[in-house]
């Protein structure tokens, strides 16, 4: 499923009723980082500022599902479990700790909430077993061969289908890795692993690409 619904929307899940603010102005304000524009939009949002829920769901909801499609296949499971995430954080709002990185908070709050569903429906998490890697450096060059192969559509489609054989797992550490470009320590707390382990799984997974894209170094 590469779309979401149309009620999917912070309207159909919230109501319109709440707190406005102009976004636009106080962006404008604000400057060009984006951690300070973070900043200040969660702290709408926790003041009950509506319009900052309706820019964190419009930026974010897409790579939500992005994110999510690397979880589970049910798409309809990846869409409630969004829905759930944003209803929460706007019935929490007032408890919500300060943020400067909405994008890292929300790919937390997705993952606990898809992990938790799957859980009860499945009554076991499945843990995979990872082989060992010593160095980050090791894989500075790996990290350039995958972001520029996604400019390349032959190449694209040849990396595709390589992630495509990769474990569960293993798609969601190099989701985050290279493509939302995660350092090590968020990738650890995401995946609720230590850092060893976001090392091995990515050392892991990058070994399996090797064998099956030739454009990887």
């Amino acid at each position: 499923m590469n779309h979401l619904s149309n009620d999917t929307t912070p309207e159909n899940l919230l109501g319109s009723d709440a707190g406005n603010v102009n976004i636009a102005s106080i962006l404008f304000k604000t400057g060009t980082s984006q951690a300070e524009i973070d900043a200040v939009v969660w702290t709408l949002l926790k003041q009950g500022h509506r319009s900052a829920l309706d820019y964190i769901f419009e930026k974010y909801v897409r790579l939500l599902y992005a994110y999510g499609a690397t979880l589970c296949k049910d798409g309809a499971l990846v869409e409630d479990s969004i829905q759930d995430v944003f209803v929460e954080l706007w019935n929490r709002r007032e408890q919500l700790s300060q943020t400067d990185n909405i994008k890292f908070y929300l790919l937390k709050c997705l993952r606990r909430r898809i992990v938790r569903v799957l859980s009860a429906v499945h009554r076991e998490q499945t843990h995979q077993t990872l082989a060992s890697v010593e160095d980050d450096g090791l894989y500075t060059s790996i990290e350039t061969d995958i972001i520029q192969l996604q400019t390349a559509s032959e190449q694209q489609q040849q990396l595709t289908e390589a992630l495509g054989k990769l474990s569960k797992r293993q798609r969601e550490a190099v989701y985050l890795k290279f493509y939302e470009r995660m350092t090590y320590e968020q990738l650890s707390e995401v995946l609720e692993i230590d850092l060893k382990s976001a090392y091995k799984l990515i050392g892991k997974a990058i070994d399996a690409l090797r064998k099956e894209v030739r454009f990887i170094s």
